[in-house]
């Protein structure tokens, strides 16, 4: 029986793939993107973590833990309100919150945290299941699928190819219940692991975070190298729709230079259309939640000003950009 570790099932997606989708988070991924939207899926395996937003600072963890993983400590957070998409004027307040640090080497995972927590300040983030157990869940909305256009499963993470069996097991079981299967792949994992899931893939959501290898690396912790080559891969194999997907993170992928060189990359490849993910400022909320340092301001949006210049280098090089999410 093949198990997996998936971190969520999120239903009626929008923006993951033709139509409307049930979109599978698997737990794990090969690249740690300081940015990363999903902080909670990076390890491959369950995991403890602590919502400062329940505690109410009753005292029953202090000693619970026969580790000493559970840290006190105090910091200042910044609270946003009076945000709006394509707006950059936000308030911010700083304020001193008492939050329980977690040290994931210390930790066992053995849970008794989660038990002994009134107020289920600490979760678990990733759930056991076995292809049987999601594949019913997905199939439960195959009506949907069928009334939107193409709409169907789509796995994402994390990052899917990062449980290559149990990825593999999932999009079979799909295809054989005649269900549209979407692939959201940061590209960065063996071809030959990724040309057999192709087998059972209509749609791959492939990303393209960096163009220069020096900075891909600095900021994900892996070369671009093998992440470009999969994507001429992909196309000079066929049978597969493909639609690159480009998050754009300020300071780190946003200049001019990397994304005439992302919009030249994308042309040579022969497709028409790349869908343009904006820098958002919810991103952080994830970390705050989990306890953990966000490395971006938090309560800013991408400034509209900056995105249309983006969108207008790729119409420059023969592209139509989407912005999704932004």
């Amino acid at each position: 029986m093949i198990t997996g570790v998936v971190t969520n099932i999120q239903y009626f997606t929008m923006f993951d793939g033709p139509g409307v989708r049930t979109t599978v988070f698997l737990k794990g991924c090969r690249l740690n993107c300081r940015w990363c939207h999903n902080p909670e899926g990076v390890r491959h395996y369950p995991e403890v973590f602590h919502l400062w937003s329940k505690c109410n600072d009753c005292g029953q963890c202090d000693d619970i833990c026969p580790t000493g993983a559970l840290q006190v400590v105090e910091c200042l957070e910044q609270d946003v309100t009076g945000a709006a998409p394509g707006s950059i004027s936000v308030k911010i307040r700083d304020k001193m919150v008492r939050k329980i640090r977690i040290d994931k080497g210390l930790c066992l995972g053995c849970r008794q945290c989660v038990e002994v927590c009134i107020q289920a300040a600490f979760v678990i983030s990733g759930e056991i299941m076995t292809v049987a157990e999601v594949i019913e869940k997905v199939a439960q909305e195959r009506l949907m699928y069928e009334n939107s256009d193409g709409g169907g499963l789509t796995l994402s993470g994390g990052e899917p190819t990062a449980q290559p069996e149990f990825c593999l097991a999932l999009l079979k079981a799909a295809k054989e219940k005649g269900i549209n299967t979407a692939l959201d792949t940061c590209g960065y994992v063996r071809w030959d692991i990724l040309n057999e899931m192709l087998n059972y893939t209509d749609v791959v959501l492939f990303d393209l975070k960096n163009m220069d290898h020096k900075v891909h690396k600095e900021f994900t912790g892996v070369s671009n190298d093998l992440i470009r080559e999969n994507a001429r891969r992909i196309i000079a194999r066929g049978g597969v729709e493909m639609r690159v997907r480009v998050p754009v993170i300020p300071e780190i992928n946003d200049s001019a230079e990397n994304m005439q060189k992302t919009a030249q990359f994308i042309s040579a490849l022969g497709l028409i259309e790349v869908d343009i993910l904006p820098f958002h400022p919810w991103a952080g909320q994830s970390y705050r939640l989990l306890g953990l340092d966000y490395p971006f301001t938090v309560g800013e949006w991408y400034p509209v000003e900056k995105q249309e210049a983006i969108e207008e280098i790729f119409r420059a090089n023969g592209l139509k950009p989407n912005r999704l999410g932004g």
